[in-house]
Formats: C-alpha cells, sequence, structure tokens
C-alpha cells in the first residue's frame, strides 16, 4: 500500500448510504417503497463498480446501517462500517472519516446516489488534489456536493445537503485552505427527487440505473417521451 498522504495516488473513498426504509422519500410520488428500495441498491452497485474501477483508490469505506446494503457492499470487498446512530450523511461520513484517521491518506467522499458518474469523472477530482488541498465537485441541481476530496481525512468537518456547494467552500476559505473544484455532467448529476428520474442518455453505454427508470416506465409516469434504452442486466 502507498503511504504518502499527500499525493493523490494514497486515496480511500467514503460512501455513505441510509438504511433502505429511509431512503429516497422524496421519490414517494413516483416510486413505492419496492422500487426506491431498488433504486438504491442499483445506484450503489453502480456507484462501488465505478469506484472499484479506480485505479487511484487504495480502498472503499461503506458506512451504512442496512444489514442488506451492507451485504451488496462486501461483494466488491470493501470495507463496511456499521451507521449505528443513522442520524444522517454528516455523522455518516464522520464515522468514515474517523475509521480512516489513524492512516492518515488523502479520502475522496461520494454519495451513493450518483450512478452516473464514470472513472475519469472520479480520476478528475482525485488529480486535483495534487493541486489543491481540497477539492469539490459540485451537484447541477440543488447546490449540493457531489464529490468531497481532502488529503487529510480531518481538514474540515463535511457539510452535505442542498447548498453545500457553498457552505464546502466556505469551510474551506475559513481553514485557509485551498479549495479546487471539478464540473463533470455524469458526476454533477444525482438522484435525489422526481426531476432527476428521467433516464440518463448522456453517455454511449446505457446503466443499470437508467434501465431500471426504464422498467419502470418513469418516462410515462413523469409524463415525458419515452426513451430508447437497452434491457437492464445485473
Amino acid at each position: 500500500m502507498r503511504t504518502s498522504a499527500d499525493s493523490p495516488s494514497n486515496v480511500w473513498a467514503i460512501v455513505p448510504v441510509k438504511r433502505l426504509s429511509r431512503a429516497k422519500q422524496r421519490l414517494s410520488p413516483v416510486l413505492s417503497r419496492r422500487e426506491r428500495a431498488e433504486l438504491v441498491r442499483t445506484m450503489l452497485h453502480e456507484v462501488l463498480a465505478t469506484l472499484r474501477a479506480t485505479p487511484e483508490l487504495v480502498d472503499i469505506v461503506v458506512v451504512t446501517g442496512d444489514p442488506l446494503l451492507a451485504n451488496l457492499a462486501t461483494q466488491f470487498e470493501v470495507q463496511v462500517v456499521d451507521d449505528v446512530m443513522e442520524t444522517g450523511i454528516n455523522a455518516a461520513v464522520q464515522q468514515g472519516l474517523r475509521t480512516l484517521d489513524a492512516l492518515s491518506p488523502s479520502v475522496l467522499v461520494v454519495p451513493a446516489d450518483v450512478p452516473f458518474a464514470t472513472v475519469s469523472d472520479l480520476q478528475a477530482v482525485i488529480s486535483e488534489l495534487s493541486r489543491y488541498p481540497m477539492v469539490l465537485a459540485p451537484a447541477l441541481s440543488d447546490g449540493g456536493t457531489n464529490a468531497l476530496a481532502m488529503r487529510h481525512p480531518n481538514l474540515i468537518a463535511p457539510s452535505f445537503g442542498a447548498g453545500s456547494f457553498i457552505r464546502h467552500q466556505a469551510l474551506a476559505r475559513d481553514a485557509g485552505i485551498g479549495c479546487g473544484i471539478v464540473r463533470t455532467e455524469g458526476l454533477g448529476r444525482d438522484i435525489d427527487g422526481p426531476n432527476d428520474l428521467l433516464p440518463w442518455i448522456g453517455s454511449k453505454e446505457i446503466t443499470l440505473t437508467a434501465a431500471l427508470l426504464a422498467e419502470f416506465d418513469v418516462t410515462g409516469r413523469l409524463g415525458t417521451a419515452a426513451l430508447p434504452v437497452s434491457k437492464r442486466r445485473m
């Protein structure tokens, strides 16, 4: 294992993910509870597959209180931290950061609802760590943060959620930390509300998540024209 904490070659990823019964409740006007659970599982599958395919990452930590999602995570040979308190994404991220603090690696925090992110998107964020101690990738829709990278786990306290892109920048300024910004279409898109559910057709390869949403006939439910999606497979 490489141990230079200031190098983007020594990066661990942290993925916080809510319990299935509590996840994506804002999607309830469009998706049933069972469908929301399947969507969360599929998105986590895609995010972990993309992280595993990113060669710059040393390892991955998934923080969740859900045994089914923990089981899925172990299939990717990641470390699982039990989200005992389950008090929100920022507390979950802090648990992951504390797990890594003794190792003092660089860290990349990625939410579990960015299934359209690509390896090149993540590499762009990691690459910026060679120039800045902290790097952000903003969400396109709500001013949130879809990736937070830091050279050390304790540079700032995470503040994910709506409007967090500005908050994270302010935290960096207050701490005197240089902050880089990476904007990409895939990493910028998350699935949070009904307007985020349209199948993603901006990439050459159809994703599992887009195919699942097509199976759910999300375009029909939202009253939009159907988009071609190949048959889902996992």
